[in-house]
C-alpha cells in the first residue's frame, strides 16, 4: 500500500512538472514571436534592417515622427527641426534633457567613432557652417533619423554622398 501511494506520488509529480515546463514554453514562444513581428514590422516602417537588439521603445519613438514636417524651432509632431527631434526623442525615450541646439547637443556627449554607431547616438553635421548645423539619431546599418528642411523627419543613409561630405562627428550621450 505504500509502496503504491509512493508510486502515484511520484507519477503525479512527474505530471504536474511536465504540464508545468509547457505552460511555461507557450508565453516564451509567443513572446518570441511577438517579438519578431515587432522588429520586422519596424525594419520595414523606417527601412532599416533591425538586429532585434535595439530600444523597443526608441525605435517605436522614431518610427511615430517620420513624416512631421519641417519648422525651424520647432519641437512637437505639428513642426520640428533636427534638434527639437533629438531633443524631444531623448525626453520621451530615456527621460534625458539635452541642450536643445545641435551645436550645445554635442556637449552632452562622449565622441565615439563612426565604427562605433549604436542605435541611440548622435551624428553631427556640419553643413556650410564652421560649427555644428544638423543633428540625427542613429538608427542602424548606417541609417539615422533627423528632420530635414525639406523633407521634414526622414530616414537617411550616412553612405549618402551629401552626407559623407558633410558629416563631422558622432556621439553617445552622457549618462547623467
Amino acid at each position: 500500500m505504500l509502496i503504491r501511494r509512493s508510486v502515484i506520488f511520484v507519477f503525479l509529480i512527474f505530471i504536474f512538472y511536465s504540464c508545468r515546463t509547457t505552460k511555461e514554453s507557450i508565453p516564451t514562444q509567443q513572446k518570441e514571436v511577438s517579438t519578431k513581428k515587432f522588429y520586422k514590422k519596424y525594419s520595414e516602417k523606417l527601412g532599416v534592417p533591425l538586429t532585434g537588439n535595439e530600444n523597443r521603445h526608441l525605435i517605436k519613438e522614431l518610427a511615430s515622427w517620420l513624416g512631421v514636417p519641417y519648422l525651424n524651432k520647432g519641437i512637437d509632431k505639428n513642426g520640428v527641426d533636427c534638434s527639437g527631434l533629438v531633443f524631444s526623442v531623448y525626453k520621451n525615450v530615456y527621460s534625458i534633457e539635452l541642450n536643445r541646439r545641435a551645436d550645445d547637443m554635442v556637449k552632452n556627449t562622449t565622441h565615439i567613432d563612426k565604427g562605433e554607431l549604436e542605435a541611440g547616438d548622435l551624428i553631427f553635421f556640419k553643413i556650410k557652417s564652421e560649427k555644428i548645423s544638423h543633428v540625427g539619431i542613429y538608427i542602424g546599418s548606417n541609417k539615422f533619423a533627423h528632420a530635414s528642411v525639406s523633407k521634414g523627419v526622414i530616414v537617411s543613409d550616412l553612405n549618402d554622398a551629401y552626407y559623407k561630405k558633410y558629416y563631422f562627428k558622432s556621439g553617445r550621450v552622457k549618462k547623467k
